[in-house]
């Protein structure tokens, strides 16, 4: 790894961050943030601050089409920024209009973790509005298998696929700079590269 003060170039804009609930966007996100010398932004906490409250008070109080709406906000203001590493919500890529205003900020990577792994990340999920109600952990593990369906389309969607099961934080942004350079056009060489 790059020291803090050695950052890296990059041949896009921004990178976007998808993926499930405890698949590790928020803390890739800040170590990618991090090695590239640019701004982390999650976009639940950017929800979160211009609410003034917290998601599972938003979810409380609005339902889950109000979240929504404040998600679809979240994301356009966005629009036209540079040098950000973005966490998106885990529904976000469900949205066809979020999935193609997140394509013109930058090459989504769809971070991807088994069930079991999610379940262990997040516990239980008392922070976690879409697994309210599910005290038991077979209900948790039931209810993530079919979220994880119902979005796995919109995940298939993104531009790159990074497993996180089993790989630490630095490993897993390692591994989507070495491919995000691998795959993206124009890629430079040289020492200043990804």
């Amino acid at each position: 790894m790059r020291s803090g003060t050695d950052k890296r170039e990059a041949s896009f804009d921004n990178i976007v961050l998808a993926g499930f609930m405890g698949s590790g966007k928020s803390a890739v996100g800040r170590v990618l943030a991090g090695l590239l010398g640019w701004k982390f932004v999650d976009t639940d906490t950017l929800i979160s601050d211009r609410a003034g409250k917290g998601i599972p008070a938003i979810f409380e109080e609005e339902g889950e089409g109000g979240f929504r709406a404040r998600e679809r906000e979240a994301i356009t203001s966005l629009t036209g920024e540079t040098r950000l590493v973005v966490a998106t919500g885990g529904g976000a890529p469900t949205d066809p209009d979020n999935l193609n205003k997140l394509r013109t900020l930058g090459p989504i990577v769809h971070l991807s973790a088994t069930p079991d792994t999610i379940l262990a990340r997040i516990g239980a999920g008392e922070h976690r509005p879409l697994l309210a109600g599910s005290p038991d952990r077979e209900e948790r593990l039931a209810r993530i298998r079919a979220l994880l369906d119902e979005r796995t389309p919109a995940y298939a969607r993104s531009d790159l696929k990074v497993e996180t099961d089993g790989r630490d934080v630095e490993g897993v942004a390692a591994a989507i700079l070495k491919d995000l350079d691998r795959t993206s056009p124009g890629a430079r060489t040289g020492a200043g590269g990804i």
